[in-house]
């Protein structure tokens, strides 16, 4: 698999893991260890709030049984760049519902998410 292919396939096990609620698949995305995840978070006045937690916190909650994802309908990359052997940023289109982008490394031939910043739409 090229380097594209296997960013993809972090970010899809991403979504994958959020969705099923798969401990394995998120912590396969993430350097768990590092990442924070941020964002603009829409609240009930219709505003955006400035969010920002550990991304280790936020997987133990979606895997929670009580924790009831969203529902994102369809996904896509909507732009890849690799700038060098071990850097890429993406953006990805949750279902029209949040824009999120990522700062991935490559590290021992695996790409990871160590960073993610979302908007909510």
């Amino acid at each position: 698999m090229n380097d594209y292919d296997l960013i993809q396939k972090t970010i899809f096990n991403y979504f994958e893991g959020y969705v099923s609620k798969d401990r394995s698949l998120l912590e396969s995305a993430f350097e768990t260890e590092i990442v924070n995840m941020m964002g603009y978070w829409r609240i009930e006045d219709g505003s955006h709030e400035l969010f920002s937690r550990p991304i280790s916190e936020l997987i133990d909650k979606w895997v929670s049984p009580e924790f009831e994802p969203f529902e994102f309908g369809d996904r896509k990359i909507i732009s890849l760049h690799v700038f060098s052997n071990n850097g890429a940023t993406a953006v990805f289109d949750c279902g029209g519902k949040f824009l999120d982008t990522f700062q991935l490394v490559k590290r021992y031939d695996q790409w990871k998410i160590v960073n993610k910043f979302f908007v909510d739409q």
